[in-house]
């Protein structure tokens, strides 16, 4: 999202020397490219699980989606996932059994600009219209040249809901 998005005209597949150009912390070992690149979703969409829209505060519609009542700044993203479960904490470091939500601002306006996900294991993040990308810390995408994505301003937790356990109870119940 944010401003770096108007860069993302032609849509094809970064290669590693393209991606590490952008993003200069980038270097092989401490990211890996998970997808194909896409202009169906972007990086709110990816961190909410939508991978058939695109985020975007102001377009409705179509393959666009904004969640209704929710402002385009840094209060209006913590709260969107606040709603989803989710609680603010200080910690950078990923940790088993919690997914996480890291929402990076913009060094001039501070407004929100880009948000990564973490499953537990590693960071996960949707690259505006090119790929979805592992990488080893928030850090990676931090900072003010190329395509970088400002500062992570804000960190989210929630437990992992474990859909397989949940399945078993319910197997034995109507079992019993």
């Amino acid at each position: 999202m944010g401003s770096q998005e108007g860069h993302y005209l032609i849509l094809r597949n970064l290669t590693a020397s393209e991606l590490e150009a952008k993003w200069p912390k980038l270097r092989s070992g401490n990211y890996a490219v998970r997808s194909r690149a896409t202009g169906r979703y972007n990086c709110m969409a990816f961190a909410n699980g939508d991978d058939r829209h695109w985020w975007q505060a102001g377009l409705h519609g179509g393959r666009h989606y904004w969640p209704p009542k929710t402002s385009d700044t840094l209060p209006g993203w913590v709260d969107l996932f606040i709603k989803q479960g989710y609680e603010l904490t200080d910690s950078r470091q990923i940790e088993a059994g919690f997914e996480k939500i890291a929402i990076y601002v913009d060094l001039v306006d501070m407004l929100p600009g880009h948000v990564a996900k973490s499953d537990g294991s590693v960071w996960k993040s949707k690259l505006g219209r090119i790929q979805d990308i592992e990488h080893a810390s928030l850090d990676l995408l931090e900072g003010d040249k190329h395509w970088e994505y400002g500062i992570v301003e804000r960190i989210l937790r929630r437990p992992i809901k474990r859909v397989a356990k949940r399945k078993a109870t319910r197997k034995r119940k109507v079992a019993s």
